[in-house]
């Protein structure tokens, strides 16, 4: 039987062999997978939204951006957009073991991996209580939150503001100086 022309790796060759690459990657159930670039408005929801996991998420919790990874199982790490960490780590960590609000913002490349594919990850994630995926053809958020009983709910929101961390997040805070159109009333 012949080998696979690529091999499978685990997460911690992969952040090796990735730590020595001049292009970002991510590890999906073992594979490489060259990370797209974005638009300036996909840059500037990340950066409103760390913003406002700040205001929402306070000490000990710190918000981080689309640089970090997070580990969502053995073999599969992601750069999340914007992540929210409620645990004490070391600033040199490059990895996030134990997310508690993850946020993807979508792409128009890679939107049905995100919305179907990366969501079931995420929620496999013991710690994490909130995915959020924020759309960027119009002002649309789908918030999953994870219920007292393990499971999880979702919330879309096509303007009215979410009830999130110690307060709420709004639309118009998250698609601050961006060109997204607001959502059309149905």
């Amino acid at each position: 039987m012949r080998e696979p022309v690529i091999p499978e790796l685990d997460a911690e060759t992969f952040l090796l062999w990735e730590s020595k690459q001049h292009e970002r990657h991510e590890l999906h159930h073992g594979f490489i997978v060259a990370f797209a670039g974005g638009t300036l408005d996909h840059d500037r929801i990340g950066h409103n939204l760390r913003n406002v996991f700040d205001m929402l998420y306070p000490s000990p919790c710190r918000s981080y951006g689309s640089d970090v990874h997070v580990r969502v199982g053995e073999s599969t790490i992601y750069y999340p957009d914007a992540t929210v960490v409620c645990v004490d780590m070391p600033g040199t960590a490059t990895v996030i073991d134990e997310p508690r609000v993850v946020a993807k913002v979508l792409s128009p490349s890679t939107r049905a991996y995100d919305i179907i594919e990366k969501r079931a990850m995420y929620r496999k994630v013991p710690s994490l209580r909130a995915y959020l995926i924020v759309h960027t053809t119009s002002q649309r958020i789908e918030l999953d939150t994870r219920t007292g009983d393990g499971r999880w709910s979702t919330h879309v929101s096509d303007g009215e503001p979410i009830a999130l961390g110690s307060g709420t997040l709004t639309l118009e805070k998250v698609y601050a100086r961006t060109s997204v159109p607001a959502a059309q009333s149905s």
